[in-house]
């Protein structure tokens, strides 16, 4: 590991789970976005139960799991199914929640990916 990584590592304070953090390294390689498509919670003005798609939260806390053990530097993107269907319908996201892993269909409806799948396709 670089001496700039570890000096950023030692002087970065311990985060939180539910808090996001602004990468210091501007041109890191190690780059990946997971995007999570979901039908319930706030869909604009309107705010769907999570009861209505229970999956929809597993989806996200199995995406956040995987973000905070891996290494690398990894976006997380929640989207609305509703009104960003176009995207995840092309790579063969049809059945909601759908979770794309660098623009790649990983999982979709009730197959709830575990985060070693996710790790797995981020690598």
């Amino acid at each position: 590991m670089g001496l700039f990584k570890q000096l950023v590592q030692r002087i970065s304070p311990e985060r939180r789970g539910d808090e996001f953090s602004a990468s210091l390294v501007p041109f890191s390689g190690e780059r990946a976005e997971i995007e999570v498509y979901v039908v319930s919670g706030l869909q604009g003005f309107v705010r769907i139960p999570e009861g209505f798609c229970k999956e929809c939260n597993l989806f996200y806390r199995a995406a956040r799991e995987a973000a905070e053990e891996s290494d690398a530097d990894i976006d997380i993107a929640v989207r609305s199914y509703w009104t960003c269907f176009p995207r995840p319908l092309l790579k063969g996201g049809y059945h909601p929640p759908v979770m794309l892993v660098n623009g790649e269909l990983l999982s979709q409806g009730y197959d709830v990916p575990t985060k070693e799948e996710i790790l797995g396709e981020l690598t």
